[in-house]
């Protein structure tokens, strides 16, 4: 009985401990490739519009997670998506970067592991 538990619990794991899979369902690609939407999750993110575009609110909620726990709940596309879009943000908005940093890792207490999963790879 203990192994048939031992067995129940190891196969629902990943699926209590990852993010929604809905969300492997977002394009990045199209949200970088217009500036406009990815400006309007960079706002969101940082206070500055309304979050409407699509999962917006729901990511600005998980990005104090994802970012101290260098998105260990992340399955492979989720990881594979906040590395563009955040490599992005550092490429293409600079400033927005510098407040995205200040207002999610002020004290930069998570910064060289998050930044190290974000310029590594699965």
């Amino acid at each position: 009985m203990y192994f048939l538990r031992l067995a129940v619990a190891a196969f629902l794991a990943p699926a209590i401990l990852c993010y929604d899979a809905e969300y492997d369902k977002l394009d990045t690609d199209k949200i970088i490739a217009d500036d406009a939407l990815f400006t309007s999750y960079i706002d969101c993110f940082l206070d500055k519009a309304p979050c409407a575009a699509e999962y917006s609110s729901e990511f600005k909620k998980l990005l104090p997670e994802v970012i101290k726990e260098s998105c260990a709940k992340c399955s492979l596309l989720q990881k594979q998506n906040v590395r563009k879009i955040v490599k992005t943000l550092f490429e293409r908005k600079p400033e927005d970067a510098k407040e995205f940093k200040k207002k999610y890792d002020p004290n930069g207490e998570y910064e060289a592991d998050f930044m190290a999963f974000v310029n590594g790879s699965d």
